[in-house]
């Protein structure tokens, strides 16, 4: 039972705007270490301290818009470093140490927060003599350890749930039950396409990654059966998008489990943990050797799962991987520079948004062929006929790029498209254009 004075001196703290798999954590941790140090309130009003889940965008909303006026001191959930005033960033995944380090540095922040009314109370010898004494005192470090992130977040549009029921029944999902479509992965509007990043694999460790990703095939000829050119979607990259599906859905952690590896799919946090590495030969194995009979089962994770979780991030944080480059780097491999049954070659489409260059894997002419089809709607020969570019590059792309949702194939949006672009033939330098008048034009 807690005393009075202990629940007087425990910071006053609201869950609802943290995601479901962290307010696990931190349930868990109020009932248990943490209960002399955090006592819940109803509402962020009543909080004196104010717990915000950075990774999760209606929270982040809403502490940038509404909560600021408040000047409370608050703790930030987030993968990323976040470095703001008056807030204490507390890096994922959570642990016991990193919340109560956290909240020994948010008393230090209550401690010089002196209300109106104290200082009405005080006279400025007892002020001067407080802050003098506060000063003086060892500061409480601020520093966390360093969590390396697998890359950069896109914004996703999340809806907040109920906490976790512990004693949460693992369902099992038919994959052949959810509807087979994109991801759909949401991305940024409007954001420049950034240059690709250098890797530092050798050249021939880069050509071989390439041929994994792309495979080696030669062109085909356009008048060709388009059975040599296309496959089946693999059962490993179906159950992928069918997880990723479901979390999303339901908007809680989803376990994918293969014999050779077990697959979480993280939603709130926009992020995959694979036990296996992506770039790894094993990683390969397992979309090739995968199949119904020996796994692919998926169930929504159970609290004590999450905790599970939440150890094995600890201990092997390069596992955890954006979501988009998981399923990029899924699809590639997979389709081994073959389109899918359900993607004609012939067919005119368009890119409603550039993939992250920063975040997905890398190939040859990855950039010029994303920049063709964002500027106008072609079939995948066309592109590689104007780019004079392999078409299993062209391929690959439109595989992967269509397995996130990106490819427009609405023959309505890609002729509205073509019309708002800007005229290629239009002189708009300014030479031209005084050429132009000088000759009358």
């Amino acid at each position: 039972m807690i005393d009075q004075s202990q629940q007087n001196s425990a910071l006053r703290v609201c869950l609802e705007d943290v995601g479901t798999h962290n307010r696990a954590v931190l349930d868990f941790f109020f009932a248990k270490l943490g209960q002399h140090t955090f006592r819940c309130v109803d509402s962020q009003v009543e909080a004196n301290v104010l717990i915000i889940d950075y990774d999760f965008p209606p929270a982040r909303q809403r502490y940038e818009s509404e909560y600021q006026e408040w000047q409370k001191p608050a703790i930030i959930l987030s993968i990323s470093e976040v470095s703001l005033d008056n807030v204490i960033w507390l890096p994922k995944p959570l642990t016991s140490r990193s919340l109560l380090d956290a909240a020994a540095s948010v008393r230090a922040l209550l401690k010089v927060d002196v209300s109106d009314e104290a200082i009405e109370k005080l006279s400025n010898q007892k002020i001067a003599k407080n802050i003098e004494s506060f000063v003086a005192e060892k500061p409480v470090s601020l520093q966390r350890p360093v969590i390396k992130k697998a890359e950069v977040l896109v914004s996703v549009p999340l809806v907040n749930k109920a906490e976790v029921v512990e004693e949460t029944k693992a369902v099992d999902y038919d994959t052949q039950s959810v509807k087979q479509s994109p991801v759909n992965l949401p991305v940024e509007k409007n954001v420049e396409p950034s240059m690709p990043v250098k890797t530092s694999l050798t050249d021939q460790q880069q050509a071989q990654r390439w041929v994994e990703l792309c495979g080696d095939l030669p062109d085909f000829d356009v008048s060709a059966n388009l059975v040599s050119m296309q496959a089946e979607e693999s059962f490993f990259i179906s159950s992928v998008k069918d997880a990723v599906r479901l979390a999303r859905q339901c908007q809680q952690g989803v376990l994918l489990n293969f014999p050779q590896a077990k697959i979480f799919v993280l939603p709130e946090i926009h992020r995959i943990f694979c036990t296996v590495s992506i770039d790894g030969p094993d990683f390969i194995a397992l979309i090739r050797d995968c199949n119904s009979g020996d796994g692919g089962k998926m169930h929504i994770l159970s609290t004590p799962e999450i905790h599970e979780l939440n150890e094995l991030i600890s201990n092997q944080s390069t596992s955890l991987y954006d979501l988009e480059s998981f399923v990029w780097t899924s699809a590639l491999l997979s389709a081994h520079g073959l389109l899918p049954r359900d993607l004609d070659p012939n067919k005119v489409v368009g890119l409603k948004h550039w993939p992250s260059m920063t975040r997905v894997a890398l190939f040859p002419h990855i950039m010029p062929i994303a920049a063709q089809w964002a500027a106008q709607g072609m079939n995948a020969f066309d592109v590689a006929k104007t780019l004079n570019v392999p078409q299993r590059y062209v391929f690959s792309f439109y595989n992967a790029a269509n397995t996130l949702g990106l490819i427009e194939m609405d023959p309505e949006k890609l002729i509205k498209k073509q019309s708002t672009t800007r005229k290629a033939e239009a002189p708009r330098g300014l030479f031209s254009r005084l050429l132009k008048r000088l000759v009358g034009g």
